[in-house]
């Protein structure tokens, strides 16, 4: 279990470093796609991370839950906006 917590954790990082590098390039290349996608990836992963926490017993799952009633707040807003740039991209 301590190893998913490492690659969750370096799969929230990256995400971070790659949403990073998408929002500054949005302008000059087409690359909103890309950005969504690294959200909703970093969101996965931060969810699995606290998941595995709580599991291992590193926090409680009241110390948790707000944040992942708003992880899955994030994770909605930002499918529906891939959702959106889906359809745009269709027409």
């Amino acid at each position: 279990m301590t190893i998913l917590l490492l690659v969750s954790r370096s799969v929230f990082i990256i995400a971070i470093v790659l949403y990073l590098y998408f929002f500054t390039q949005r302008k000059k290349h087409n690359v909103v796609l890309q950005m969504w996608i690294s959200i909703i990836v970093g969101m996965l992963a931060g969810i699995m991370g606290q998941i595995i926490g709580v599991y291992l017993g590193d926090f409680s799952w009241s110390s948790i839950q707000f944040s992942m009633y708003l992880y899955a707040a994030l994770i909605l807003y930002s499918s529906w906006r891939l959702l959106s740039v889906f359809k745009k991209r269709s027409h």
